[in-house]
């Protein structure tokens, strides 16, 4: 039965859990060094007087609870990112044999993480995945949600990331191929199901599949998708 489904490798949403936890509560290794340092004016010759130490104990106390809160928020994105990574993922496990999969990869010495890369007929797929809520909209080829620009603008993020795999594929001399970018959004309101925007192709997470089996004219050769399925499995091992 497996040899009917896509071949799948790596971890997904492994990057945003352990990145999750870094960036999340890294201030807290600054409260540690603060209560450290306030430890060592109490014992064992008090530098600061009583009244000077209880009042930073409470500066302290309550910094700390500050950035628990904003660090659990964080979190909380984060971890959501992985779900959704996870779930897109599973969907692609079930595309048929013709499709290899790599879930989480990074490119030695690279700078993106791959959400997902799927190496198909049509060529190889660069898929961003977004598990954001609410609606988002495009003007002039820039995304907006909530009626702002994200700081870190997706459609910049999946171009960055399918240039990074163009440049590995070419010096590892398996160039000459179709490499599409696509942003898949789950939970999203977008304005169209499926659409082009500035050359990255957005759909809502029911059509990534869809979008993956599109038909071309001319498909890539088999020999060709394995030639770059075997590049991109040195990553791995």
């Amino acid at each position: 039965m497996s040899s009917r489904f896509a071949r799948v490798y790596g971890s997904p949403g492994e990057a945003p859990r352990v990145l999750g936890l870094l960036r999340a509560f890294w201030p807290l290794l600054v409260i540690c060094f603060i209560t450290g340092y306030l430890l060592r004016a109490l014992w064992p010759r008090p530098d600061l007087g009583l009244s000077q130490v209880g009042v930073l104990i409470f500066l302290v106390a309550v910094v700390t609870a500050v950035l628990l809160s904003w660090g659990d928020r964080r979190l909380g994105n984060f971890l959501k990112g992985a779900k959704g990574e996870e779930w897109v993922a599973h969907e692609l496990a079930f595309l048929s044999s013709e499709y290899t999969v790599f879930n989480g990869l990074r490119l030695g010495g690279g700078k993106q993480n791959f959400d997902h890369i799927i190496v198909g007929p049509a060529g190889v797929f660069v898929v961003e995945t977004k598990n954001w809520k609410g609606a988002v909209e495009f003007r002039d080829g820039r995304l907006f949600a909530g009626g702002r620009e994200p700081s870190r603008p997706p459609l910049k993020q999946v171009k960055a990331a399918a240039a990074e795999l163009v440049a590995y594929l070419d010096d590892a001399d398996c160039g000459d191929l179709p490499i599409h970018s696509v942003l898949c959004f789950l939970e999203t309101e977008l304005p169209e199901e499926i659409m082009n925007v500035n050359g990255v192709v957005v759909c809502t997470g029911v059509r990534l599949v869809d979008v993956l089996q599109e038909t071309f004219d001319q498909p890539v050769p088999v020999a060709k998708r394995e030639q770059v399925v075997g590049e991109l499995l040195k990553v791995i091992e």
